[in-house]
């Protein structure tokens, strides 16, 4: 869950202003594990293990998304929180997705179905808020210049491939939430509807997988729901949950008394976090105080400025992290191991 990505704009006071919103990252770098170059102006999105195990790691290169065939119509699934105080004006939210062995230089994906609940939609009562099952709300699609790749090192040294890029699709969705948890549902199309798509799950480095993550996966000619596992390489090792990449766009008004700069100059080590953490300032900002809010936006900490800040008594989890200063204030996701 829940990373909010911030650009650098200054906002005055009852404005509106683009932000967006990122359920987990995809690349792991330009080198791979086994420190093979990525292709020039690209990264690899490579399975994990967890640091320091050098027999396990993550399986699964991505999960069946697509309406495929008569035989394969998969949906995949996962929640974000609009935090306390604020509604989310929603423009577009981009997926993640590549198709093996697929070699166009145009994106094979050419629709996007988008439904949007106030709950988990595996659970009886959850009322869809937004979109439905059938409307294709495709915008665009583009390279992401990534491509999947298994574990090159772990369990067994392998050379990474090529043969998975992953592409960006955009789907267009307009609507106004209010402050609460919901669940997002969707599902891709291709350009050939018998070759079948596949989304990666959100991929971190040095972990197979973070508590919190509950993504699901729909059969719909089965009517079936279930979890999102990967069960791990080789078959002894442990399952893990995983999450799904999407990243919301929208825009939130501030209140009257509020000037916000959301800026990229302060950065957050290490991040995910065992028990301290830094904040890089390379201009020197006087960093007055940081909160540290729960998933729904409660306030669970403030600490002073310092140089390193101790978290080792929070529960594992996901928090949003809110650094104030005389010149800025940025709002970032802070993961706790």
């Amino acid at each position: 869950m829940r990373k909010i990505l911030l650009t650098a704009i200054v906002l005055i006071a009852n404005c509106a202003f683009a932000q967006t919103y990122s359920n987990g990252g995809l690349s792991t770098g330009a080198t791979s594990n086994n420190g093979v170059a990525a292709p020039t102006g690209y990264t690899w999105s490579e399975n994990q293990h967890n640091t320091g195990n050098t027999t396990e790691s993550n399986t699964t290169a991505g999960y069946a998304i697509t309406n495929g065939s008569t035989t394969a119509n998969y949906f995949l699934a996962d929640d974000f929180i609009v935090p306390a105080g604020q509604t989310w004006n929603i423009t577009t939210i981009d997926f993640f997705a590549y198709q093996t062995g697929y070699t166009g230089t145009t994106s094979p994906f050419n629709a996007v179905r988008v439904n949007i609940f106030n709950s988990d939609p595996s659970v009886s009562g959850a009322v869809s808020v937004f979109g439905d099952d059938t409307t294709n709300r495709f915008s665009s699609s583009v390279d992401s210049k990534m491509y999947r790749i298994f574990n090159s090192l772990v369990p067994v040294n392998q050379a990474p491939v090529t043969t998975r890029k992953i592409w960006k699709i955009t789907a267009n969705t307009p609507v106004s939430l209010s402050a609460g948890t919901y669940w997002l549902k969707f599902q891709l199309q291709n350009v050939v509807v018998a070759n079948s798509g596949f989304a990666p799950p959100v991929t971190v480095q040095g972990t197979r997988g973070l508590a919190g993550w509950n993504a699901k996966q729909y059969d719909a000619l089965s009517n079936v729901w279930s979890n999102l596992i990967d069960q791990g390489n080789p078959t002894t090792a442990p399952d893990y949950p995983m999450d799904v990449p999407f990243v919301i766009t929208f825009t939130n008004t501030l209140g009257t008394n509020e000037v916000m700069q959301y800026d990229n100059r302060l950065q957050v080590y290490p991040n995910p976090v065992k028990d301290y953490f830094k904040i890089n300032s390379p201009k020197k900002i006087s960093i007055n105080f940081v909160e540290i809010m729960d998933a729904s936006g409660k306030l669970v900490r403030t600490l002073k400025g310092a140089e390193e800040y101790n978290i080792s008594d929070l529960p594992k989890g996901n928090y949003i992290l809110k650094i104030n200063s005389n010149e800025i204030t940025k709002i970032t996701k802070l993961i706790k191991q």
